[in-house]
């Protein structure tokens, strides 16, 4: 593949630090890459424009074929390349250690390692070296500073690319179309050439050294991840898979915040030319009920932990309100806008920086953060005062709005609905509370919370069912299928087994899924115009409402038509084109990855004859 042809975004690897990440091609280039932040400008975007976004490529000079892989229990991934005179393998990862670790020794803040080595004969390597810092906006010259290495500065802040090849074999040219760093070398059996980019900014830079040293990064990085992987007690059904998912939330986590942001990447498209293209590297409060459930199932409680307190302390800052979406710091100030010097993937425009969500009112997300808290309870002897007024007042808030249409868990733009997903969130959000507040002997209104309760299960039961259908329908007093329905049974608001929920299971499985895969929903006005592929996590939500309702063999047919879509690395975008398989949407998703756990612990336990909670 030319540097000019776009990878299907299902050939990429994703390594990075619990800061920032990037994705490396099968075909060994570095395509999308933000520094020091995952919300950050971009110094690498080739994925969303060939020729402005910036890469760093390493592959054979001559044809190969390649694969792609992970380190077992590890985000270490490594491609191998083989060609008609040898075979030759790359380890790509972000160099990581332990808090403590980094303070006895000079560890840089963020430094991508790529390590090449010769396994079989010998194999001529191409390496182009182009950044393109600020989203590919202009042109930054390199500069060849001897044997600190090539310098590419951007308002204060650095990029250093180093290597152990020879000063001399490194060509740069700059230009006005062009800032680039280029190398051909020959790699033998049992050797090794190193490369390492190094960001910096507002301090003096940590410039790790190569050679032996860089191996020890290796090891101690490898080390790291096993040694964190060690806390997984799960070895139920799809545990390869779940274990994989894992290591992929934790990629996705701020390590300074506790946050997870949705996914590392922006404006990747839902349709292939489609105008269908978000900024994901953002963290919604939604996501707290899945990932607290999920890590706390697994093990991981200091990560569960962490994303509560980040939630806890974010929302505060907006209380009594949430927001849909805040940064991974808590800031809320996350305007949209439009990068229009880039040409998208595959031509998919306009790629977007921001997401206009955030001025959204969306009801489930006070639902979603009070389950978070009950999922972490079991954990928590007892919450201060501030923080036990605070949960109050989220009961307070969705007495108040409950009856309110919002925008919905799909973020819609066609404008406020009553959605019945939303209303069901609003009851879990009470159902919560209450629970909550009799553990902790909290004084609450709780003849006013039961009422609105109440009233919500009327509401929903009278109009967000629809007897001709034989389903939940996507709003109130609607006719219209939405597979958010589905997590009815998974936050407890009815039985997987009951007759209603079997019926709208059956319902939406005859009419939102072709080849196995199922849409969110089909022939909606969204207010955006153009198609898009299946939804990852609604397989998995109709397998685990099946796991539950006892129809293991059903349950198991749903996880595994979407495994059947699976990279080789194993990895799961946002969307699946149901025609193809092509991946579609910003990935990897964090979103589909809780789905993929959470629904691999329901088969497990059913398989096991327990109930699940």
């Amino acid at each position: 593949m030319s540097v000019e042809e776009f990878p299907r975004i299902s050939e990429y690897g994703l390594i990075g630090d619990a800061r920032t990440a990037a994705l490396v091609s099968r075909y060994g280039s570095v395509e999308w890459c933000c520094f020091p932040h995952f919300d950050s400008p971009s110094a690498f975007a080739a994925i969303l424009d060939r020729e402005r976004g910036g890469f760093f490529s390493l592959c054979p000079a001559d044809e190969f074929s390649s694969e792609q892989r992970y380190i077992e229990n590890t985000n270490v991934l490594e491609t191998t390349f083989q060609t008609g005179s040898g075979r030759v393998r790359i380890l790509d990862l972000f160099s990581v250690t332990t808090e403590d670790q980094k303070r006895r020794a000079f560890w840089p803040d963020h430094e991508i390692l790529r390590i090449v080595e010769g396994l079989e004969g010998e194999v001529r390597i191409v390496m182009r070296y182009a950044p393109r810092p600020d989203y590919g906006k202009n042109i930054f010259p390199l500069e060849n500073r001897g044997n600190i290495g090539i310098a590419c500065s951007c308002d204060e802040k650095l990029l250093l690319l180093r290597t152990t090849l020879p000063a001399s074999s490194v060509d740069i040219r700059n230009g006005l179309e062009v800032a680039e760093a280029t190398a051909t070398f020959t790699i033998k059996a049992g050797t090794q050439v190193h490369f390492s980019v190094v960001y910096a900014e507002d301090a003096p830079a940590v410039i790790p050294p190569l050679g032996e040293p860089a191996v020890a990064r290796l090891e101690e990085s490898i080390g790291y991840w096993k040694q964190w992987m060690s806390q997984c007690k799960y070895d139920g059904a799809y545990a390869e898979h779940v274990r994989r998912s894992v290591l992929m939330l934790k990629l996705l986590s701020f390590a300074p915040s506790g946050a997870l942001v949705a996914a590392p990447t922006t404006s990747l498209p839902e349709h292939i030319g489609g105008i269908r293209n978000w900024d994901y590297r953002f963290c919604w409060p939604r996501d707290a009920s899945g990932i607290i459930r999920t890590m706390v199932a697994l093990g991981f409680h200091d990560e569960a932990d962490a994303f509560l307190s980040w939630i806890l302390y974010t929302t505060w800052l907006t209380r009594p309100n949430l927001q849909v979406l805040y940064s991974v710091y808590g800031h809320t100030n996350i305007r949209e806008k439009i990068i229009d010097w880039l040409t998208g993937y595959r031509s998919s425009r306009p790629v977007r920086i921001g997401n206009a969500a955030e001025k959204q009112f969306q009801l489930d997300v006070y639902g979603e953060v009070l389950d978070g808290i009950y999922s972490f309870s079991p954990y928590v002897a007892k919450f201060d005062r501030e923080t036990r007024d605070f949960i109050l007042s989220l009961g307070k808030a969705i007495c108040k709005l409950w009856d309110q249409p919002d925008e919905g868990i799909w973020e819609v733009r066609s404008g406020p609905a009553h959605h019945t997903h939303s209303k069901v969130l609003a009851w879990v959000g009470l159902d919560r509370l209450i629970w909550l507040a009799k553990k902790y002997s909290w004084k609450a209104p709780f003849e006013q919370f039961e009422s609105a309760k109440n009233k919500i299960r009327e509401a929903i039961e009278s109009r967000g069912f629809n007897p001709a259908l034989g389903a939940y329908t996507r709003t109130l007093d609607g006719a219209e299928l939405d597979a958010s329905v589905l997590v009815m049974p998974i936050v407890g608001y009815c039985d997987a087994s009951s007759p209603r929920m079997r019926s709208t299971c059956k319902v939406i499985c005859e009419n939102l899924s072709s080849n196995g895969l199922i849409w969110r929903y089909r022939h909606v006005d969204d207010g955006v115009t153009g198609p898009e592929g299946s939804f990852g996590i609604c397989n998995f939500w109709m397998a685990e409402v099946l796991a539950r309702a006892g129809k293991l063999d059903q349950a198991r047919h749903y996880f595994e038509q979407i495994l059947k879509r699976e990279n080789t690395v194993g990895l799961w975008p946002e969307e699946i084109d149901t025609a193809t398989g092509e991946y579609l949407g910003n990935y990897p998703q964090g979103f589909t990855h809780i789905g993929l756990i959470n629904a691999a612990i329901a088969i497990s336990k059913a398989s096991e004859g327990v109930k699940a909670a």
